[in-house]
C-alpha cells in the first residue's frame, strides 16, 4: 500500500459463507482505527457480483480482501479463478488475504499460485496483527 492509502480510511471486503465467523471477524475489524467500512458478501459469487457493481468508482474499491477456501457453490479458488478475469482497474488495488480454517496443505499450495495473495491466514483474525496486516506495505 503506499503512503495514499496509508492516509484514507481503508475499506474491507470479507468473503466467507459462515455467519458466525463473519460476525466475529466484523467485530475484530471494526476495532481497527484504519477501517471505515466492512463489506461482507457470503459467497464467492455475490463477492464478484458486488466488485463488478463498484468497478466504475475507484473509491468504492475495497482495500483489503479476506477470502474463505472452502465454501459452496464457488470456492475461494474458483473466486480467485474470476477475480483474475476483473478489469486491471480494479485489481489493482486490494490486498487479498486467505482467511480459513483449513490446515490442508493442498490449500496452502493452491494459494501459492497466485502472485497476488498477500497470505494465508488461519481463523480468526484475532489471531493475527491486523493493524499490521491492514496498513502493510504492498
Amino acid at each position: 500500500m503506499n503512503q495514499e492509502q496509508t492516509n484514507k480510511a481503508l475499506s474491507v471486503l470479507l468473503i466467507d459463507d459462515s455467519d458466525v465467523d463473519n460476525f466475529i471477524n466484523k467485530a475484530i475489524i471494526s476495532k481497527e482505527k484504519c477501517v471505515d467500512s466492512i463489506i461482507i458478501k457470503s459467497s464467492g459469487m455475490d463477492a464478484l457480483a458486488y466488485l463488478n457493481s463498484v468497478a466504475d468508482n475507484p473509491d468504492t474499491h475495497p482495500d483489503v480482501i479476506f477470502l474463505d477456501i472452502r465454501m459452496p457453490r464457488m470456492n475461494g479458488f474458483e473466486f480467485l479463478d474470476e477475480y483474475i478475469k476483473l478489469p486491471e482497474e480494479l485489481k489493482k488495488h486490494p490486498q487479498i488475504f486467505i482467511l480459513s480454517s483449513s490446515l490442508d496443505p493442498v490449500d496452502s499450495e493452491n494459494a501459492e499460485k497466485y502472485d497476488f495473495i498477500k497470505g494465508h491466514l488461519s481463523k480468526p483474525l484475532a489471531h493475527h496483527n491486523l493493524t499490521e496486516l491492514l496498513l502493510k506495505e504492498a
